[in-house]
Order: structure tokens, then C-alpha cells, then sequence
């Protein structure tokens, strides 16, 4: 009986050693920036967010975990030669819950970075729409601009004109007999 005194301590040790690196939350102290360097708000992130890939790990890890955890602990059981079943059950359910734990966190830090890639692209969007209404803008100036530069000419040709007619009628003013 030592030896599973000895066992469940190590898993117990383990199990809330893998619980306090998974819920320490690093990741979510970072900084979250666009590629603008603006700031992405918990908000705008949860706003995104879904639950797809916190119920796919949640049951496939649980799943996972149960199995892979059933047959860690029939093997113990079966090296301890005992009629006593609880060391099997015990490291089945540490282990059903340990690695089903360790999924759901995990699901749950897929769905929010894909939430953070969801904002990003929709601002990247938002971006390129401004550059799509500031290229217009830029199109409609040099259309404008043309349109003036043509006007000036014409302008510029009609005030040739005028000012031909009037050197001509000058000049005929001073020389009255030619």
C-alpha cells in the first residue's frame, strides 16, 4: 500500500502543478496589438469569440484522457496483484480530469486567439478600405486637377485670342490708312 501512497502523491503533485502552468494565464497578460500597433480591447475579442473548439477539445480530450488514463491505471493494477480496484478507478478519474482539464484550457486558448486573428482581420479590412476610398480620392483630385489644367488652357488660348484682336485693333488704330 506504500507504493500507491507514493503514486498518488506524484500525480496529486503533478495534477496541481499541470493546473497551475494551464491557469496562470500568461498569454492573456500580453498585449494585444493589431498590425497598426492599436490595441485589441476584451471586448472586441469576445465579441468574436466562440465555443467551437472548447466543446471539440472538451469531449475529445476527455475522451482521450479516459482511455489513456484507464489503461495507465490497469496496468498498475494489474502489476500490484491486488483484488482491491480502487488504485484503478482513482488514476482513471486523476487522469480523466487532469487531461480533460488540460484540453478544455487548451480549446479555450484556440478560440481566443482565433478571436484575436478575427479582429485583426476585420480591421485589416477596415484598412483596406480606407485605402480604397483614399485612392478614389486621389483618382477624383487628378480628374479634377486634369479638368482645371484644361480649363487653363482654353483659357489661356481664348486670352491669346482676345489679346491678337486687340493688338490687331490697336495697330490698326495707329496706323489708320494701312
Amino acid at each position: 500500500m506504500s507504493n500507491w501512497r507514493i503514486l498518488r502523491s506524484r500525480l496529486a503533485v503533478a495534477g496541481l502543478c499541470t493546473l497551475t502552468l494551464s491557469y496562470s494565464a500568461c498569454a492573456s497578460r500580453m498585449a494585444l496589438l493589431d498590425e497598426k500597433g492599436q490595441a485589441i480591447t476584451k471586448e472586441e475579442v469576445a465579441a468574436k469569440k466562440k465555443s467551437k473548439n472548447l466543446m471539440l477539445y472538451t469531449i475529445g480530450g476527455g475522451a482521450l484522457s479516459f482511455g489513456a488514463s484507464f489503461f495507465l491505471g490497469s496496468m498498475i493494477d494489474r502489476s500490484t496483484k491486488g483484488e482491491d480496484r480502487t488504485p484503478l478507478w482513482a488514476i482513471t478519474g486523476a487522469g480523466t480530469v487532469v487531461g480533460t482539464t488540460l484540453f478544455v484550457h487548451n480549446g479555450n486558448v484556440r478560440d481566443f486567439n482565433h478571436a484575436v486573428e478575427l479582429v485583426k482581420d476585420s480591421r485589416q479590412q477596415g484598412i483596406e478600405k480606407d485605402i480604397v476610398m483614399e485612392k478614389q480620392k486621389q483618382d477624383q483630385l487628378t480628374e479634377e486637377r486634369k479638368r482645371l489644367e484644361e480649363e487653363r488652357k482654353r483659357q489661356e488660348a481664348e486670352r491669346e485670342e482676345l489679346l491678337k484682336q486687340i493688338r490687331a485693333k490697336q495697330s490698326k488704330e495707329k496706323n489708320p490708312g494701312n
